[in-house]
């Protein structure tokens, strides 16, 4: 089992739509489990993870957040894992 952790806020729309696609995706990946911390309730644990921008996606060393968090990019962010 691989775990992508989800780094996101309540408040945030991006987030919310990253969510969203998130789990309609992981119907393709019955292996992938997704992880959710809420980024401003645990800025200190999100900064440790080096998580400076939401939504981001976070497997092992492998990061994905910011420009790059698109529809394809999260698609090829869980292909290759």
């Amino acid at each position: 089992m691989k775990t992508v952790t989800f780094y996101h806020s309540v408040i945030c729309p991006r987030c919310f739509m990253a969510g969203l696609f998130l789990s309609r995706q992981l119907r393709d990946f019955p292996d992938v489990t997704v992880e959710k911390v809420e980024y401003l309730a645990n800025m200190g644990s999100s900064h440790k993870a080096d998580v400076h921008t939401i939504p981001s996606l976070v497997a092992g060393e492998e990061k994905l957040s910011g420009f790059f968090l698109t529809n394809s990019g999260k698609r090829r962010f869980l292909e290759a894992l």
